[in-house]
C-alpha cells in the first residue's frame, strides 16, 4: 500500500547540487546515501541506495525525517513538522510544496 507523499518543486526542475548546497549549509540537514530497514517478519537488515537523499533531525521533538530528490523535485512525508522545514526549504529554492495530486500546501 503507497503512502501519501509531500514534494518541493518548481516549474524549473531543482537540480542535485543546489539540492545538495541546500543540505551542506543547513546544519539540521545531513546527506544521507543509503537507508537501513529491518525486515519484522526475519529481522534481516536490508540496505537501500538513497542517492542524495537528506535527514532532517527535528531539534525540538529529536526526530528524523527523511527529504529524498529524485528527478529534479524532492519527495517527503505529511508530517506537521516536516511540512514546516519543508517549507522553509522551498523559500530557499523559489519553489513550492504540493501533494500528490497537485493542491498546494
Amino acid at each position: 500500500m503507497a503512502g501519501y507523499n509531500l514534494h518541493i518543486e518548481r516549474e524549473n526542475q531543482i537540480s542535485v547540487e543546489e539540492w545538495l548546497a541546500v543540505c551542506e549549509q543547513d546544519k539540521s540537514l545531513s546527506v544521507q546515501n543509503t537507508a537501513l530497514a529491518v525486515n519484522p517478519q526475519t529481522g534481516e537488515a536490508i540496505e537501500v541506495s538513497t542517492p542524495s537523499s537528506c535527514i532532517w533531525t527535528s531539534s525540538i521533538l529529536k526526530k528524523k525525517y527523511s527529504f529524498t530528490y529524485s528527478n529534479g523535485s524532492i519527495t517527503l512525508g505529511t508530517d506537521k513538522t516536516q511540512l514546516k522545514k519543508a517549507k522553509k526549504i522551498a523559500k530557499i529554492l523559489n519553489a513550492k510544496v504540493v501533494g500528490d495530486e497537485g493542491e498546494e500546501y
